[in-house]
């Protein structure tokens, strides 16, 4: 039997751990570079809710978190009428001066709606995670507010 699919993507960030962490679970560091709105609290079994531009919303809780080194959140999408539950999980390390971050997204399934869900966390990663290295590295956020009428 195959393995669940499962996205895994590496960014390098000239950023200490603390700050990409700090990107990761504060609210006022998330509108930054990937929410409209968020509300966070950063310790295991907190709970978490995230708008998006567009008005997307998602509430969901923290399954683990060691400040500075992992963040993990349960993630619970509405898809094509469906909800559809899955884990995006962080793990920061020191990286010569910088920090290099490990996205691992899983527990998807097969079946029509799993692809096309699959497809869009995947590419929401990689759109994402590239404009918080823009944020961290040159304080300039590159989403467009045109994304939220995709």
């Amino acid at each position: 039997m195959a393995k669940p699919p499962r996205i895994e993507q590496r960014f390098y960030y000239a950023a200490s751990q603390k700050r990409v962490y700090a990107a990761l679970t504060e609210p006022r560091q998330l509108v930054k570079w990937f929410l409209q709105e968020a509300s966070l609290e950063p310790k295991t079994g907190g709970a978490f809710r995230f708008v998006w531009r567009g008005g997307y919303s998602m509430k969901g809780k923290v399954l683990r978190a060691r400040p500075g080194k992992e963040v993990e959140f349960s993630w619970v999408d509405r898809f094509d009428g469906k909800v559809l539950k899955t884990v995006a999980s962080f793990t920061l390390r020191k990286k010569g001066s910088g920090t290099l971050l490990a996205v691992t997204h899983s527990g998807f399934k097969g079946g029509r709606r799993w692809v096309a869900l699959f497809g869009a966390v995947q590419s929401g990663w990689a759109y994402y995670l590239t404009n918080l290295r823009s944020v961290l590295e040159h304080g300039v956020d590159l989403r467009s507010e045109l994304d939220a009428l995709a």
